[in-house]
């Protein structure tokens, strides 16, 4: 008797454990796995910034790789010139804009605004993003489309140069590599742009088409509020009339990031880790 009642126990414990494992929410699931997002410039990371504030919040570790300092992308409201003092002022703004989304302070490959015309330039990206996949080891690398979001050409030389290495096998194991992307239905549904910015981005912003978005990852509210309050530490490049207008674009999603798989896909995904 005493045998009998010492197996039930056993199976029981095995049972319950089971049922633990099934019920495990994704906040817990996804707590030992790594995200590394890889974009051209300061800011960049707006196109994503919700997912990435969503995983922080679940517990996963989230990088930030930025290519260049920014240091070109001068705006008359902020009435900085070209230089050394506006990549400074850049990189603070995006070493906040982590902060504010919970996630790893940036990784700065320092390259030079626009400057990616070079071999030399280009073997340099190589070899950082090589490295980055040698450390970190990320489960998902998530990058520029492409389409370049609205065809600028350091996005999409980073795109070519992320996925370049990627499919050389350098991901280490690696699950997926992500495109990010504009629902084309979603923009066919966009409110009038009041400001330039907005009007600029509205009618410039490359779309896909929906079928092809096979990974529809859902945020909370609280999570584009978080990218919303990380945004607007980019004070050199917009105005805060700029950044609610863009929001509305990222708001088209209707709660979900849209993203394309780089060997395509079938299947619709909720989820950056299946």
């Amino acid at each position: 008797m005493k045998t009998i009642y010492t197996v039930f126990l056993f199976g029981l414990t095995i049972f319950i454990g089971l049922l633990s494992q099934a019920q495990t929410p994704a906040s817990q699931t996804s707590a030992t796995k790594t995200i590394l997002a890889i974009f051209a410039h300061p800011d960049d990371e707006v196109a994503i910034s919700p997912v990435l504030a969503r995983y922080a919040r679940q517990g996963t570790k989230v990088y930030l790789a930025i290519a260049t300092d920014g240091q070109q992308g001068v705006t008359p409201h902020a009435k900085i010139p070209a230089g050394n003092t506006l990549g400074k002022v850049r990189r603070a703004e995006a070493t906040c804009a982590c902060q504010q989304l919970g996630i790893k302070p940036p990784v700065f490959f320092g390259l030079q605004d626009g400057g990616f015309y070079s071999l030399e330039t280009l073997q340099v990206l190589h070899q950082h993003i090589v490295k980055l996949f040698t450390e970190l080891k990320p489960d998902v690398v998530i990058t520029w489309g492409p389409d370049g979001g609205y065809g600028h050409a350091d996005h999409r030389i980073v795109s070519d140069v992320v996925t370049e290495v990627f499919q050389t096998g350098a991901n280490n194991g690696s699950q997926q590599l992500l495109y990010t992307a504009f629902p084309k239905e979603a923009m066919q549904n966009m409110p009038p742009m009041k400001t330039f910015t907005g009007k600029w981005l509205s009618q410039s912003f490359h779309t896909t088409r929906t079928k092809y978005l096979t990974y529809q990852i859902p945020y909370e509210a609280i999570d584009l509020k978080t990218a919303r309050t990380s945004y607007a530490c980019h004070k050199s490049q917009f105005t805060p009339d700029d950044m609610d207008e863009i929001f509305l674009l990222i708001g088209q999603g209707k709660g979900k990031a849209y993203l394309r798989p780089w060997n395509g896909s079938s299947k619709i995904q909720v989820d950056l880790f299946k």
